[in-house]
């Protein structure tokens, strides 16, 4: 089997030729084992996905996932990088320690009408809040695959699935629909406030979440990436209760999961719900999700439980501890992805990955013990 094959092969509940390695890997990690300036990233789309498919390929993973940054114009200040507008003025700082999204000085400055800035709006917050009220949640853009297209992100998405061929699978991510998406409007403070306080707000900006997740999803499919990555990090029980995520995100989900299957029954839709995610394990059965990931150990959550809690019904993603990579030796994380795969992939339908991301400080040799893990533990002997 070529990698894609085996990826698709085990989010569809099947067996492969054995366990396919994906780890939750992101662009900072990327470029620190390509030895990439971070600043490369923040300033060029291209070098974002160069790097998330160079690093795939170099440590021999099965699949990487994909995003599509803005070129941001910056300089570099007492040692912080500012991001400036067309003109030259100062936008905000941007976060380079962290997840390279740049703070604006003035919620003002991001336009919700903008085309640009709503396709990438996951790369602009403010300690401010951006949206105020509904009116502000109707002024949203939602792209389209028209914009996509005219962005580039199409043109560079094809030039990445040449070079990665049959030896590395491309997830499509669609971000967050959910509270992580409200989150980056309202700030985290707000956004749980407003769970309570404010509900008619959270569910116009959410209703647009979902919009901007289900043309993100066609848009990928119509690439030919049949795997797809939907996101709410915040959205666990570590942060809310079972009660506010069946209001808030289950109808959300569900609606993305019928929307993607009924524009392509071949699609597969994977979530990422680090934390703990057990008193929803049901719920999330019932959204239609083709797998469950990353079965996030730092949230109480084992690979081995999950599996007993949804038996075949879905497949399982991840389970390996994100400290692992940085704490762990080799031989340490072979045994722990061992307890994963004879937990949750004896028959099947499993992917070896990460509790949540990998730090960007992981050593390079458990990585390669991550890969080295499913070649010994998880060859079920099939054939392509």
């Amino acid at each position: 089997m070529n990698a894609q094959e085996r990826l698709f092969t085990a989010i569809s509940g099947g067996k492969p030729d054995r366990v396919p390695v994906v780890p939750k890997m992101w662009v900072d990690l990327a470029a620190a084992i390509l030895g990439v300036d971070l600043k490369e990233i923040v300033t060029s789309p291209e070098t974002a996905l160069n790097v998330m498919i160079g690093a795939g390929l170099a440590c021999g993973f099965d699949a990487v996932r994909m995003w599509h940054f803005p070129a941001k114009k910056i300089h570099e200040q007492n040692g912080r990088v500012i991001e400036l507008d067309g003109r030259g003025a100062r936008r905000g700082e941007v976060d380079m320690p962290g997840g390279l999204v740049t703070r604006l000085d003035d919620p003002a400055m991001f336009i919700l009408e903008d085309p640009h800035m709503m396709a990438h709006h996951h790369y602009w917050t403010c300690e401010k809040p951006i949206i105020n009220d509904i009116a502000d949640a109707g002024r949203m853009y939602v792209p389209t695959r028209a914009d996509y297209e005219r962005l580039g992100w199409a043109e560079r998405m094809r030039a990445q699935q040449r070079r990665a061929g049959d030896n590395l699978g491309i997830i499509g991510d669609c971000d967050s629909p959910t509270l992580a998406f409200y989150i980056s409007f309202r700030g985290m403070d707000n956004a749980l406030v407003d769970l309570l306080e404010q509900p008619a707000l959270v569910e116009a900006v959410m209703d647009k979440g979902v919009e901007i997740a289900i043309e993100r999803a066609r848009f990928n499919l119509d690439l030919g990436l049949k795997i797809l990555r939907l996101n709410d990090s915040a959205g666990n029980m570590s942060v809310i209760s079972p009660a506010m995520w069946r209001r808030f995100i289950k109808p959300r989900f569900k609606r993305f999961c019928d929307e993607v299957h009924a524009h392509d029954p071949d699609a597969r839709v994977y979530c990422h719900i680090c934390g703990n995610v057990m008193p929803i394990i049901e719920d999330l059965l019932e959204t239609g999700l083709d797998c469950i990931a990353p079965l996030d150990p730092l949230g109480g959550v084992t690979a081995a439980r999950v599996r007993e809690a949804v038996g075949a019904r879905a497949s399982l993603m991840g389970g390996v501890n994100t400290l692992s990579f940085i704490n762990s030796t080799p031989a340490q994380i072979i045994e722990e992805a061992r307890r994963c795969i004879d937990g949750a992939g004896a028959a099947g339908g499993y992917v070896l990955g990460s509790g949540c991301v990998v730090p960007r400080s992981a050593r390079r040799e458990n990585l390669a013990a991550l890969v080295e893990a499913a070649a010994i533990h998880g060859n079920y002997g099939a054939t392509a």
